[in-house]
């Protein structure tokens, strides 16, 4: 796989940041889930830091990780993950936001982007003391046991 994680974007991505995170054409899919997490979180926003880009989610303290594809000539993320510690034992993937060309049935499919994100925070939450699980906030039946 031919990615980059970051926990940063470049400030010159903003418009294709906005793009991937919040005109997604594929969030209709899971367009309840997005209402209880913005009524349960918070609305999503981009601040600027000194690093570039980062996503805040009402007050809580939210962490995302984008992926870049090294070919691309773009500095733009191709993916991101948002998540947060819902309690001592959990971790909440409250949002994946995969490009059209990167989802399933996209022309680079067979790069499996939204699992490998979820891996990615899978392996985050392995190395947290305390954190038993990851719950798929969209899909509270979809447990993922550390």
């Amino acid at each position: 796989m031919n990615l980059i994680f970051s926990s940063r974007v470049p400030m010159e991505c903003k418009s294709e940041l906005e793009d991937l995170l919040f005109f997604n054409p594929r969030q209709h899919r899971v367009r309840d889930g997005i209402l209880d997490a913005l009524q349960q979180f918070g609305h999503p926003r981009l601040e600027e830091t000194e690093a570039g880009l980062q996503v805040r989610v009402g007050d809580h303290e939210a962490q995302t990780l984008f992926a870049f594809g090294r070919e691309r000539p773009e500095q733009a993320p191709v993916g991101a993950v948002v998540f947060l510690r819902t309690s001592r034992e959990e971790i909440s993937i409250i949002h994946v936001a995969v490009e059209e060309d990167y989802a399933l049935h996209g022309s680079r499919e067979g790069v499996g982007l939204g699992v490998t994100l979820v891996e990615k925070v899978k392996d985050i939450a392995s190395r947290i003391v305390g954190v038993q699980r990851i719950v798929f906030f969209y899909r509270r039946q979809v447990v993922i046991r550390l």
